[in-house]
């Protein structure tokens, strides 16, 4: 598609392709018994467990419904502990409070976004069931240090790989190492079904117990279904046209104020209201849309390193300081993310220029209208995810990002 009328956009549609957009729309005219069921369930956890090299794996709506189904299969329960970093996303404490259990922020290390490992075992207490460990913007954490602290205190791991579908740890994909792991083919992840997930685990019994959660759950309504694939339907086509006399622009905001699409988080979620029947099935018009990109990965994770490239060796250091990735992790850059003085002020001025730059995570539980003392967290106990949260600013690398492309938001960077 041409680029002419599109701005450079870190999480707006970026994944999107002429070919998604026709599945959108044949499935959008269709009955909702193809919506909801079909064979495209079982092609896409096939495909998947083929791409990990894993022997099954199962879907869901989502990535947080297979956090849920995962939770529920480890025996959580009231008043468990769930240790998990700051720098994260409000979903993951709402699936925990939901069985009644408590979540507990460990800090970051401010090199890597991930946990800092040498700070865990603080964190653990007799009540502590499992930790969760984050693979932050598709950059994989230090695995040998936080697996052997589990290890040794005899806790469940849970690999949160919402952003690192692709990247590896010592050669490894990254979903393989923990007790279980659960990915998300949200909107603007390594591969988007405009809403998704999937959920794998080391153990056969594990993953009996993982799939029997889900087959409890509902699908989504036809409503709800035909929701996400108009996101797909309004944000292809409004991307392309984004400049063109503002139309795409436009087009965007009257869909979301007519309800015609929906937003990636709910009110209630962001107020940290719990929704026990949250979780649902992978449906099969989404799972049709993720099948189609599943032959896309490994090209859309080289590209997303390429680009990542081109900023590393033109961003100047002074202006902005640059994550690390974990020795031995092969990091693919959903985002390139750099620390800056001013974040606020660069996001703004760069939205002048049709830059919109990332803004995740804005606060030590994302996003930023997210309560986060519901979400059970203490502000001022975990400093260096407070301070990431107010100077990161997430860079674009998706496969319609080019050199050219690069070089101008990298010559922006420079000149703020």
């Amino acid at each position: 598609m041409p680029k002419i009328f599109m701005p450079i956009a870190a999480a707006f549609a970026p994944n999107y392709t002429l070919g998604d957009f026709m599945i959108a729309a044949r499935y959008y005219f269709a009955g909702e018994d193809k919506l909801r069921e079909g064979e495209c369930v079982k092609l896409l956890e096939d495909a998947f467990a083929r791409y990990m090299d894993v022997p099954a794996a199962v879907s869901f709506d989502s990535g947080r419904s297979g956090f849920y189904a995962i939770l529920e299969a480890i025996g959580i329960s009231e008043g468990d502990e769930i240790i998990l970093q700051a720098f994260t996303t409000v979903a993951l404490p709402n699936a925990i409070r939901t069985f009644g259990a408590v979540p507990v922020y460990a800090d970051i290390d401010e090199k890597t976004l991930n946990m800092d490992a040498d700070g865990l075992e603080a964190k653990i207490t007799p009540k502590t069931k499992a930790i969760i460990i984050q693979h932050t913007f598709g950059n994989p954490a230090d695995l040998d240090k936080i697996l052997g602290v589990a290890k040794k205190r005899g806790l469940m791991t849970i690999e949160d790989c919402a952003h690192s579908l692709g990247a590896e740890y010592g050669g490894v994909k990254t979903g393989k190492f923990a007790d279980a792991a659960f990915f998300s083919f949200g909107r603007d992840k390594v591969i988007s079904a405009v809403s998704g997930g999937m959920a794998i685990a080391k153990d056969a019994a594990l993953m009996e117990k993982i799939s029997a959660a889900r087959e409890k759950m509902p699908y989504p309504s036809g409503k709800e279904i035909r929701k996400k694939l108009a996101h797909l339907l309004v944000a292809f086509p409004a991307l392309h046209t984004y400049k063109l006399l503002s139309l795409g622009k436009a087009v965007m905001f009257a869909a979301q104020k007519t309800g015609m699409i929906d937003k990636a988080y709910t009110k209630e979620e962001k107020r940290g209201e719990l929704r026990k029947g949250f979780a649902k099935r992978m449906p099969n018009a989404l799972a049709a849309i993720a099948c189609h990109q599943m032959q896309f990965i490994d090209g859309f994770n080289a590209h997303r390193i390429e680009i990542a490239g081109i900023y590393g060796k033109s961003l100047n250091p002074e202006k902005a300081a640059k994550t690390a990735a974990a020795a031995g992790g092969k990091n693919i850059f959903l985002w390139y993310t750099i620390m800056v003085p001013d974040k606020k002020g660069m996001i703004a001025r760069a939205a002048k220029k049709d830059i919109f730059l990332g803004d995740w995570f804005p606060q030590a539980v994302g996003p930023i209208e997210a309560d986060i003392g519901k979400a059970g967290y203490v502000k001022g106990s975990c400093p260096v995810a407070e301070k990431a949260s107010a100077h990161c600013v997430n860079l674009p690398t998706h496969h319609d990002m080019d050199e050219e492309d690069a070089w101008k938001v990298a010559g922006f960077v420079n000149s703020f």
